[in-house]
């Protein structure tokens, strides 16, 4: 009866789900033997964003452009970003991944029900959610530090509207994961911000709700999934997916293996290119897809729009204080391949989008 019963309500919220539009992007944490910790990560989108990955040194002051008493740091750690256009005919004004030195990577996805809350009155400190994630990668070590120093909501997220014609809604959730193989995921639901921290959580995907798609996954795992797993590229299906394919990865200490095992991962929960869904608008192609070795920090970067595969092996980047911000551009750059470290070049700091 009570299988039967949590059956159901799995079919019901499964239903519901089916009648809202899901927007891509996936991320997976693979933990390893001697240490390893490899985090991919899928980005889907209705156009590119014209990434660059950008070298952040410490001792870099940073403005949120959160408007009103927008918050500003200075960088305590050197990072490795991926940042890009919000709208297509705009200028680089977003973060969207990264490592940083100390192996803490970031991954920020899509969430239809993120809510961010009206805007607080007095003088609470504000950054724009396309500053969000650099903020957190260049000012702590560890999953634990992100978690203590966010958990008492020091700042307001601001949600800038974006895209053509400001259409698009930052709706949005965050996931970090460190070198230990800690991980957590913010999610701002009605205005409060709800964590969910411990190295179990490996798995995020998009809507419903981080607590929702535990439930559907607790269902899946009672099947026998080696002969049925949904496959619709449906944000609950790809985080099914991605926990199962992720979990029979084999607990091997070679590092190449164990990379193909969690980019054969993202591939699997990648969406495939092509034309628009017209009855599903918010369903979009995989741009590109990232794969971080948190032991070895090595960023590995694909594209769709490039036959080429590109890393940078943040152990020989100088990220020290004065060195200065340095770019190249990743999304469809045929002239890049291989290790990167020597591509970089000069760059203006990233403004990120404002009200």
């Amino acid at each position: 009866m009570r299988k039967s019963c949590f059956a159901s309500s799995v079919l019901v919220l499964a239903i519901a789900l089916g009648a809202s539009v899901a927007l891509g992007c996936s991320r997976v944490t693979w933990l390893g033997p001697d240490g390893l910790v490899i985090t991919g990560r899928s980005m889907d989108w209705p156009y590119g964003f014209n990434s660059h990955l950008f070298i952040i040194p410490r001792g870099t002051d940073q403005d949120g452009a959160g408007g009103i008493n927008s918050l500003k740091w200075t960088t305590k750690f050197g990072a490795l970003i991926v940042a890009g256009t919000t709208d297509p005919a705009g200028p680089i004004d977003g973060a969207f991944d990264g490592l940083n030195e100390k192996g803490l990577a970031a991954n920020l996805l899509y969430l239809a029900e993120c809510d961010f809350g009206p805007a607080p009155q007095g003088g609470k400190p504000r950054i724009s959610f396309a500053g969000w994630l650099q903020q957190v990668l260049t000012s702590y070590a560890t999953v634990d530090e992100v978690v203590k120093a966010l958990k008492d909501d020091p700042y307001y997220v601001v949600p800038i509207a974006f895209g053509p014609g400001k259409a698009a809604h930052p709706t949005i959730h965050l996931s970090v994961s460190d070198a230990s193989g800690d991980s957590a995921i913010f999610e701002y639901l009605k205005g409060k911000l709800v964590i969910h921290h411990g190295r179990e959580f490996q798995v995020m995907t998009n809507s419903p709700t981080y607590d929702q798609q535990l439930v559907l996954n607790a269902y899946w795992t009672g099947q026998d999934r080696r002969k049925t797993l949904p496959g619709s590229i449906q944000s609950p299906d790809r985080f099914v997916r991605a926990s199962y394919f992720l979990k029979e990865l084999p607990q091997t200490n070679d590092v190449r293996q164990s990379l193909a095992g969690v980019f054969s991962v993202m591939r699997n929960v990648s969406v495939p290119w092509g034309t628009p869904d017209k009855d599903h608008p918010n369903i979009a192609p995989t741009y590109w897809r990232t794969v971080i070795d948190q032991k070895n920090l090595r960023y590995y970067f694909e594209s769709a729009l490039s036959p080429n595969l590109v890393w940078a092996d943040l152990s020989k980047i100088d990220f020290s204080s004065g060195s200065g911000i340095r770019a190249v551009r990743v999304e469809g750059n045929d002239e890049i391949i291989g290790n990167i470290n020597g591509a970089f070049k000069p760059t203006k700091p990233i403004q990120f989008l404002a009200p």
